[in-house]
C-alpha cells in the first residue's frame, strides 16, 4: 500500500501551539510540492492549521476528523 503523504507529524497529546509548530518545522524541511500529514488531538488545531496554510500559501489537500484524532494533509 502506497502511502499518501511525504512526512508524518504526530502531534497526538501536544496542546497548542505544539502541533503548528510542529508543522511548522516539517514544511520547512519538506521539499516544494511534497505533503505533511499532521496527526493531532487538540480540538483547536484546525483553525491554526487553516490560518496559517492560507498565510504562508499552502494547500490543505485533505483532513479527517475522528473521536480520537484530526488528521490534515498539507501540501508545500
Amino acid at each position: 500500500m502506497k502511502k499518501d503523504y511525504d512526512k508524518y507529524v504526530n502531534a497526538k497529546g501536544l496542546r497548542c501551539p505544539h502541533p503548528l509548530l510542529q508543522l511548522k518545522l516539517a514544511i520547512k524541511q519538506a521539499k516544494k510540492g511534497e505533503i505533511v500529514l499532521l496527526e493531532a488531538t487538540d480540538p483547536h488545531t484546525d483553525l491554526d492549521i487553516e490560518v496559517w496554510s492560507q498565510r504562508f500559501h499552502h494547500t490543505i489537500i485533505n483532513t479527517k476528523c475522528n473521536e480520537d484524532s484530526y488528521k490534515f494533509w498539507i501540501r508545500k
